[in-house]
């Protein structure tokens, strides 16, 4: 009985040491930062300083995509139903995330802040993939948009 108890004691400790899915990391440069609920991973696949695609780290999804990278990223991860090119300046600056490993606290925030916008400028064209999916829940996707609000995060006085 004792001997039972050991083996399994030993097998569910190996197991639990054991990697899964979920610890394997896509190759490339990576950083993931969390974006209200989401925590997102911003990939450079070749490395070549310019970030490649997004993903949803709980779901490992691609969900925004440099254009001339698409055939390489099929290999890499799925993409999501609504997965979207990311624009120039996306790119741009979530490049400096990965990138910028000494950018201070006030430097990553306003990144950041720089980065949620360019999400909503994305989010006409998410909207409308979702609403194309599944009719019944277009008036809940545009009610769970978490990039935007009507704060002006970004704007200048005048």
């Amino acid at each position: 009985m004792l001997k039972r108890i050991t083996v399994s004691m030993l097998v569910l400790w190996l197991s639990a040491c054991a990697s899964t899915f979920d610890d394997v990391r896509p190759p490339g440069k990576e950083h993931c930062e969390s974006f209200f609920i989401y925590v997102l991973c911003i990939s450079d696949l070749d490395a070549d300083g310019r970030v490649d695609y997004m993903y949803f780290d709980d779901t490992r999804e691609i969900f925004m995509y440099a254009d001339n990278m698409l055939n390489q990223l099929n290999k890499v991860l799925p993409l999501h139903a609504c997965a979207v090119p990311m624009s120039d300046s996306t790119r741009e600056y979530s490049s400096q995330l990965v990138y910028s490993d000494d950018l201070s606290l006030s430097a990553r925030l306003a990144v950041k802040a720089r980065l949620a916008v360019s999400y909503r400028a994305a989010q006409p064209a998410v909207d409308a993939c979702v609403a194309s999916l599944n009719p019944d829940s277009a008036s809940e996707a545009t009610q769970e948009r978490p990039f935007d609000d009507d704060d002006d995060w970004l704007e200048e006085p005048h």
